[in-house]
């Protein structure tokens, strides 16, 4: 079975990570998160149409929209997304990607994700301080077909040499979401949703803060969610 080259990973340091509190004014959490590595873009269309042809899974599909803001054709794709983030993936399309990657790759947890995501920054807005800009973060966007969504190395990247933080895809998280920190562990009646961090082209600045906090259902699927693979 061919395989994809292995993704480029970016060792994070553990530490105590101050989730929340930046802009969602819920009571900051702080968690102690062990030393971890994330991948430095999110997962391509090159990189999961490998897994597609080599798995059969089935090519991304919005499960929202038609075929007007189709991206993929069946297993194809115009050049001039190749190296675009993957979007119309579930959080079951972006396990099993993980999976077939190698045992050692999975999505990265909610408090992972924003630990990297701050770049060693505390208390600030944007993976890079309190201002953002379109040279920065590919957002408030309208559909545009296949130039809606920039390639995967687009704007700034934060201390840590991570792109696509904030802007282009939501990312999705291994992490069911709960309203607040302290409903971890989750139970079983609030296994609904998965959560999603970083916001996308779609959005305003306000969604692209790097505690924002969104959710759906593992099952959903759309032109804004996407995912990058992390690993211990």
């Amino acid at each position: 079975m061919v395989k994809a080259a292995d993704p480029e990973l970016v060792r994070i340091p553990g530490g105590d990570c101050p989730i929340g509190a930046t802009v969602s004014h819920e009571a900051e959490h702080k968690p102690k998160v062990a030393e971890f590595r994330i991948a430095k873009y999110p997962v391509t269309n090159q990189e999961y149409k490998q897994f597609v042809d080599a798995t059969g899974h089935a090519p991304p599909e919005s499960n929202v929209f038609g075929s007007k803001y189709r991206l993929w054709q069946g297993k194809t794709f115009s050049p001039e997304i190749a190296r675009q983030p993957v979007v119309n993936v579930s959080w079951h399309d972006a396990v099993a990607y993980c999976q077939w990657l190698g045992k050692q790759y999975r999505l990265p947890t909610e408090e992972e994700w924003e630990l990297a995501a701050r770049g060693g920054l505390k208390k600030k807005t944007f993976p890079w301080g309190d201002q953002i800009d379109k040279t920065m973060a590919w957002y408030g966007q309208k559909w545009n077909g296949v130039k809606t969504l920039k390639d995967v190395d687009y704007g700034k990247p934060n201390d840590y040499g991570l792109y696509g933080m904030a802007g282009n895809v939501w990312q999705w998280t291994a992490d069911w979401y709960v309203p607040t920190f302290n409903d971890r562990p989750v139970v079983e009646e609030l296994k609904l949703y998965r959560v999603l961090r970083g916001g996308s082209w779609a959005n305003d600045e306000g969604f692209l803060a790097v505690d924002y906090r969104n959710f759906y259902s593992p099952d959903f699927r759309d032109l804004f969610v996407g995912f990058r693979v992390a690993a211990q």
